[in-house]
């Protein structure tokens, strides 16, 4: 009997231990206990301009495929009293581009998911992990965008994009101590005066921190630059060429780099190569597969209970990115600053 009343007395006291670390306070007239906010503080990124205003389109196949011209046919003058046409005609190049595919999972116990639903304090959870799993998605595409690692679109050698950073050859670099604003402009201004192209470049991508050097340089050199709106709330600098006016959009995505990637020259100790991509946005795309129900966004999957009563959610998302004209539509100035 005494046996049993010290055993009771020890559940009795874990009792209360367990008590006093679930409760925030114990005391006379007032037991606290942990509540939360409803809302999950959440700013963490999911999207990217450049997925807003690069053209998804579906793709013709896998690989996808078109035609690119490269030159039109060569007049010459003649005698008009003896004419002798010379024959000519357009060159043109067949362009394929294998598909890629990006996934993410999540996967939710039923007996938490039960919990929480039965405590009503996070009854949105559920949907927001979903949203956030295709989410995962959006966000390793604005990425891979600018930086995937591939080397060929028709010969993959990795199964990730081949970024435009890797697509567009068109180079040229800006020095420490030379102007930023003056090579974008002499860079536009090049690519304008081609004569075999009619290149008309409508945004430059940047490195944000390579946005506050322009900044900078703008008010050192009093260059007014003015803004434009890009996307649904979101005004940029522009700045003036011979194209008209330019924005310059800050996409977190565009890398700053210490070494040879993307087959740049390493800056000098204690440099970064910044990245400026002047694009035509019109000769860039992403060509996706929909599986007939035309939908350009990340599909998500829910593929039932598993053996242990979880559910299962698997998102996908088939496309790929190409930078048409990569040598002569678009440029990539790197700037070399601390």
């Amino acid at each position: 009997m005494k046996g049993l009343f010290a055993d009771l007395q020890k559940v009795a006291q874990k009792m209360q231990g367990d008590m006093l670390a679930a409760a925030d306070f114990l005391g006379n007239g007032a037991i606290e206990t942990n509540r939360y906010e409803t809302e999950i503080v959440d700013i963490v990124t999911r999207t990217s301009i450049a997925l807003t205003r690069f053209d998804s389109r579906p793709a013709t196949g896998h690989p996808h495929r078109y035609f690119e011209e490269t030159a039109i046919g060569s007049a010459t003058f003649t005698d008009p009293r003896n004419i002798v046409p010379t024959p000519s005609g357009p060159t043109r190049v067949e362009r394929p581009a294998m598909i890629k595919a990006i996934t993410n999972q999540t996967n939710m116990s039923l007996f938490d998911v039960d919990v929480t639903r039965q405590q009503g304090q996070f009854a949105y959870l559920e949907a927001k992990d979903i949203q956030d799993a295709i989410n995962a998605v959006v966000v390793r595409e604005a990425a891979a965008v600018w930086n995937g690692t591939d080397t060929s679109l028709s010969a993959p050698t990795t199964i990730e994009y081949m970024g435009l950073l890797r697509q567009i050859t068109q180079t040229t670099s800006v020095g420490v101590g030379a102007s930023i604003i003056d090579a974008l402009k002499a860079q536009v201004a090049a690519m304008a005066g081609r004569t075999d192209y009619d290149i008309r470049p409508t945004a430059i991508y940047i490195n944000p921190i390579l946005g506050d050097y322009i900044d900078r340089e703008a008010k050192a050199q009093k260059v007014e630059l003015g803004e434009m709106d890009v996307g649904a709330g979101v005004k940029v600098s522009t700045i003036n060429t011979q194209v008209g006016k330019l924005p310059l959009i800050g996409e977190k995505w565009v890398p700053a780099t210490t070494d040879t990637s993307f087959g740049f020259t390493a800056p000098p100790a204690g440099y970064k190569n910044y990245f400026a991509v002047i694009v035509t946005e019109n000769m860039i795309e992403m060509p996706y597969i929909h599986g007939g129900d035309g939908n350009p966004k990340p599909r998500i999957f829910q593929l039932g209970l598993l053996s242990g009563l979880q559910g299962q959610y698997v998102v996908i998302h088939f496309n790929t990115i190409i930078a048409k004209g990569a040598s002569y539509a678009h440029a990539i100035v790197v700037v070399i600053r601390p």
